[in-house]
């Protein structure tokens, strides 16, 4: 996880391998499950639909980056 003033990036490994109970896959949906993104509906059905499992088999590595304000 990398922090700056405005931006914190992680890769959803991170949630998903975490021993934090704030963290998990159950916490990572549910973040998710609150993305969207109207101007591309492809990136929201990738995230929503296809990212966890992806990254579980190692097919892709995806990184959220949010925003701190």
């Amino acid at each position: 996880m990398v922090e700056t003033d405005k931006f914190l990036v992680t890769n959803i490994r991170q949630y998903l391998n975490s021993d934090n109970p704030k963290l998990g896959e159950d916490k990572l949906i549910q973040e998710l499950s609150e993305f969207s993104c109207p101007q591309n509906a492809d990136i929201e059905h990738f995230l929503k639909k296809s990212a966890i499992e992806f990254t579980k088999k190692n097919q892709s590595v995806t990184y959220l980056v949010l925003s701190q304000n």
